[in-house]
């Protein structure tokens, strides 16, 4: 069926659908892959919304009216809607401007006036399934390493993609802005897809770094919890072996003549505090941290709740399992440190049995938790030093397949952390 045949209501139809409703959709999705969009119901909405309007804005080389009316109103949108690192937010907004700046320059200045060329392709193709198919293709092509929504690249590092973001932006605003409307030719528009392609460099360079970064911390994170793991060992064996030659001395002495003294000293032997560590479950790593953890809260009077049946034997490497104790644990002793020491408590459940693992940790809450990506936001002066708290569990529990659920009652805060246990997962992940 040829083109004549179809009504132009329907080509209307499909030019909204695709242009105005899907393309800047996509766009926004695009956009929403490097920056995190704040937890308010207007902020998705009204970055839709802003994207629409650098998406499907006519912008004609000779003509800057459209492209400096419309900038600043998007810049504004995306600083008000997304959250992250000022630098991080200039960033992304400059490429991602840039990029679709130069290709609504690219179809409006040149596909949109060649009429032979636009005859052959159909008139709905320039706000409809043209705009939609690159948004889809940059969409794809980025999805797949694009960076998780806690990323976060050093300062210097967005200083420099920010200089680097220049060359293709300003090209682009240079060439609408002092090109010739009527003598436009071929070194204008290889221009604007020179910065066109930048722009999307740039957009993958970001994903590169991001990933790298994300490795970097990864490795940090697990071994930092390996020496974590080392050192609660070896503190345990040091106390087993202090109690073990304290015991012995005892019971020389419980030699002695005296039978008083050798009632007192039995009495002694048999003490709590000559016995070894606690045994919380067979887990050796859960024991080690539990018990630590437990002295702890001791110190601090924050009453504890500690029932767990954890086998030897896991298909969890050590290190991650004493993350998930230890940063849960953390978390939960200092929100508990705010409060009172009458509302002071910690409640601990595990339980791996039937295939799948489930960690709870309760704790005593004020209700005044601030919130940021869905999680609170911690207050200790040197997070790094507890590992990479709430976010790392997650990283965990989705690593074997799982997931994490938090909620907060306004007096007690839930950390819920469930997997399955197949013997695969271990070894692949």
């Amino acid at each position: 069926m040829s083109f004549e045949k179809i009504p132009v209501a329907a080509f209307n139809i499909m030019d909204f659908i695709s242009g105005f409703a899907a393309a800047p959709y996509v766009g926004s999705l695009v956009l929403r892959l490097f920056l995190p969009v704040r937890e308010k119901r207007w902020a998705r909405p009204l970055l839709y919304a802003g994207c629409a309007l650098l998406s499907l804005q006519a912008i004609y080389v000779g003509d800057p009216v459209n492209i400096l009316g419309i900038l600043p109103v998007f810049f504004f949108i995306v600083f008000l809607c997304c959250g992250g690192p000022f630098l991080q937010r200039l960033s992304v907004s400059l490429i991602f401007s840039g990029f679709s700046l130069s290709f609504s320059a690219l179809v409006d200045s040149f596909l949109h006036d060649d009429p032979a060329l636009w005859m052959a392709v159909g008139s709905f193709m320039k706000w409809g399934f043209l705009r939609l198919a690159v948004w889809l293709a940059v969409y794809f092509a980025l999805k797949r390493f694009a960076p998780e929504p806690e990323y976060g690249l050093p300062p210097k590092l967005w200083a420099l993609v920010d200089m680097l973001t220049l060359a293709p932006f300003a090209a682009t605003l240079i060439t609408v802005a002092l090109g010739d409307m009527e003598a436009r030719g071929v070194g204008d528009f290889l221009l604007l897809l020179v910065a066109q392609l930048t722009s999307f460099g740039l957009l993958w360079a970001v994903t590169v770094l991001a990933r790298q970064q994300k490795l970097e911390q990864e490795k940090s994170f697990y071994e930092m919890n390996r020496m974590y793991y080392r050192n609660l060992e070896q503190e345990q064996f040091q106390v087993r072996r202090l109690r073990h030659d304290m015991a012995n001395h005892l019971q020389t002495m419980s030699a002695l003549p005296g039978p008083k003294l050798r009632a007192y000293l039995d009495d002694l032997i048999r003490s709590p505090a000559m016995e070894h560590m606690r045994r919380y479950s067979e887990n050796r790593v859960v024991n080690i941290v539990l018990s630590s953890k437990e002295a702890v809260m001791e110190q601090k009077k924050i009453a504890a709740e500690i029932e767990t049946s954890v086998p030897q034997k896991l298909p969890v490497h050590d290190a991650d399992l004493c993350a998930l104790f230890a940063n849960s644990l953390d978390n939960a002793i200092e929100a508990c440190e705010k409060l009172p020491e009458n509302r002071r408590r910690v409640s601990v459940r595990a339980r791996a049995d039937k295939g799948l693992f489930v960690l709870q940790v309760q704790n005593s809450a004020d209700g005044k938790s601030a919130w940021r990506n869905g999680l609170p936001v911690t207050t200790k002066q040197e997070p790094q030093a507890h590992g990479f708290g709430l976010a790392g569990i997650r990283k965990i529990a989705a690593r074997y397949g799982g997931s994490m659920e938090i909620t907060e009652d306004g007096t007690q805060f839930t950390l819920l952390v469930y997997f399955t246990l197949e013997e695969e997962t271990g070894k692949t992940r």
